[in-house]
């Protein structure tokens, strides 16, 4: 682990889609748009995330090209497999199935992108062996 403490500036920006998640819940109240939108996209996020620490914790102890097959495989398949979720929960309501697909694909998508800016996983294990 780092011992390096994060800044606040770091913490926001490394859980940008989580603050994004949370502004998203007034602006989906003051369009109109279906709640149960916002509160399936948010909750398929959010365990797309737990999912996420729990395969980085699992490829830490892999050998390095193991552990970057795995953590591929799991930033392809995790947001797939999210958006087939959000297909089979709303399917019976436009509106509800395109917001809350609209809101899951931002808030993964910013979350791919902040984890490739701020390298938080390289900096955190690099030199480590498995």
């Amino acid at each position: 682990m780092s011992t390096e403490t994060p800044t606040i500036q770091k913490l926001a920006l490394h859980n940008l889609d989580a603050i994004l998640a949370t502004l998203a819940l007034p602006l989906f109240a003051l369009t109109g748009l279906p709640l149960e939108g916002w509160f399936w996209a948010v909750a398929i996020w959010a365990g797309n995330r737990v999912v996420q620490v729990m395969v980085e914790r699992r490829a830490v102890q892999m050998g390095a090209l193991r552990a970057v097959g795995v953590l591929g495989a799991s930033m392809l398949l995790r947001p797939w497999i999210g958006m087939l979720l959000l297909f089979l929960i709303t399917r019976h309501d436009s509106t509800l199935a395109i917001s809350s697909v609209v809101l899951f694909m931002v808030l993964v998508t910013v979350d791919i992108a902040t984890r490739i800016l701020t390298h938080r996983n390289i900096r955190t294990h690099a030199g480590r062996t498995a």
